[in-house]
């Protein structure tokens, strides 16, 4: 709420109308949408997104009238920016405002107006979104509940344009240093491709849309390599993730994020980039993510001059940690990775509401195998069951090791049911193979993503509670986690400790 006299606050409106720079502008399909939206929800022949200027209102969009707009003395709208909610009027006859108003005895007839107030950036009521009808009439609750969501997306259209304008303004400038280089008039293109920095598009599942000759010639491609590829696709896994994850951090935050990022060169060295990534929309209304990154190396390495043998061997340091990804006896994926691409996982299934689905496996009796057989075997039995477990599980589905005899599947836009299928498809695959000294079986813990699921380290537990439910139940079986489960781990726990399930305790394999 904003505070003061009436006259500073209109003042103060007026001031926060103007600065949107809305006004006497095209249509625009982001707010025509959102009149035709109204209309249809509500079932109303007129609907508009109307501007209250001065001394009149204009429409940035209408349906279902033939005009621009009217004076502000008789509109139904100047009435409704004074209201922090829905403003409703049933029948304008009834009501001493409206009653003697032209739009209401004269040739329009208007009857029936709904109107939530449109705010700027900055809080102040510009205009409204509203619906209109020559009939009295009233809306369901449902239809005042759209009708105030919409006019929330009218709010965030108005801030985002704000941003959009600053970004544009910024790149303007960059863009002013250039043409002091170059009058051509392909200044633009100019400008991106021979700027000192990368630009590049990205749509929403992250993959490479566009890119300039700066970023091309940077790591020795062609300007169609890297076309139509992920991350995951062109860069080393934690650089992968990490790009990913800073780019879904933006097009969460639907703004501007800045962010320190690295890359691998093709002469091994190593640059540092400023990004400024942000969400931006397509001309086919799709949601995409735009990035500027500019070479800081330089200057970082000028900042830490004092500090540049510590520099370098944090760098070394984190160099082998990013190659260290790999667990060396199986060559599957090791836990950091694991723990990465969960996050990175866990983040998209909340953004898109896809399924996630986790089995964590562990050997039956393996410690007794180790004692029978030597844990050189051992090994080989782990190295066996990796290359088992790979080559019976899908494309996309990340297979690691967790750590001793224990393996866990984090499986993408999978249900539950699909995952049980799978889950015992391995434990087939498993009983099968020809093991060469004794026959090895394996118990599975199934858990499932779901809204209570309060991050991803919570899947974990839960799959590895399930496991432990199925080594309890004997062994060589997959136990999906639920809240029965929940009861039968604690029974379990009450009559047999986790350490001895853990140890093989007297069993043979």
């Amino acid at each position: 709420m904003h505070h003061g006299t009436t006259a500073t606050v209109e003042q103060q409106r007026l001031r926060a109308l103007h600065q949107l720079d809305l006004l006497d502008t095209a249509p625009e399909p982001e707010f025509d949408e959102l009149v035709h939206l109204a209309a249809a929800i509500c079932g109303a022949p007129i609907s508009m997104v109307s501007l209250v200027d001065e001394d009149r209102q204009w429409f940035k969009a209408v349906t279902g009238l033939d005009a621009t707009g009217t004076s502000r003395e008789v509109a139904f709208c100047d009435h409704a920016i004074r209201q922090p909610d829905l403003m409703l009027i049933e029948d304008a006859t009834q009501d001493p405002r409206f009653a003697g108003n032209p739009l209401v005895t004269g040739a329009a007839g208007f009857r029936f107006y709904a109107g939530m107030p449109v705010l700027s950036p900055d809080g102040f009521a510009v205009g409204t979104l509203c619906v209109m009808d020559h009939i009295p009439r009233t809306l369901t609750a449902e239809q005042r509940a759209a009708l105030r969501i919409l006019a929330g997306q009218a709010n965030a259209r108005l801030e985002l344009r704000v941003k959009r304008r600053e970004l544009e303004q910024a790149l303007a400038r960059a863009e002013a240093v250039t043409a002091r280089l170059t009058a051509s008039e392909q200044r633009f293109q100019t400008f991106m491709d021979s700027g000192p920095f990368m630009a590049y598009l990205k749509d929403a599942d992250g993959r490479m849309l566009y890119y300039n000759e700066t970023m091309a010639k940077h790591f020795d491609v062609s300007r169609t390599f890297l076309l139509n590829k992920t991350d995951a696709e062109l860069w080393p896994g934690d650089l992968a993730l990490l790009y990913r994850e800073h780019d879904l951090t933006a097009l969460d935050s639907g703004g501007l994020v800045v962010v320190d990022e690295q890359s691998h060169n093709p002469d091994h060295s190593t640059s540092t980039w400023r990004s400024y990534k942000f969400p931006c929309t397509g001309a086919d209304g799709r949601t995409l993510l735009g990035g500027v990154s500019l070479d800081v190396t330089a200057e970082i390495a000028r900042e830490a001059e004092l500090h540049r043998s510590q520099t370098e061997l944090e760098a070394a340091n984190r160099q082998l940690r990013e190659l260290a990804s790999i667990d060396s006896l199986t060559g599957l994926a090791n836990r950091r990775v694991l723990d990465e691409q969960l996050r990175v996982a866990f983040r998209k299934a909340r953004r898109t509401g896809a399924p996630l689905c986790m089995l964590m496996l562990d050997v039956d009796h393996f410690k007794t195998h180790n004692d029978r057989f030597g844990h050189a075997h051992g090994d080989t039995v782990l190295r066996s069951l990796a290359l088992c477990l790979r080559n019976h599980l899908r494309v996309g589905d990340l297979l690691a090791r967790f750590g001793g005899e224990e393996f866990v599947v984090l499986l993408e836009d999978t249900e539950e049911a699909h995952a049980l299928v799978l889950a015992h498809r391995l434990m087939d695959a498993i009983r099968s193979y020809p093991w060469p000294l004794a026959p090895v079986t394996v118990s599975i813990g199934l858990s499932t993503l779901n809204p209570a699921t309060p991050d991803a380290n919570r899947l974990l537990t839960l799959a590895d509670e399930a496991l432990y439910v199925a080594k309890c139940a004997g062994r060589n079986r997959t136990i999906a986690y639920t809240n029965v489960y929940a009861q039968a781990l604690e029974t379990a726990r009450s009559s047999r400790s986790k350490q001895a399930i853990d140890a093989g305790d007297a069993g043979v394999l």
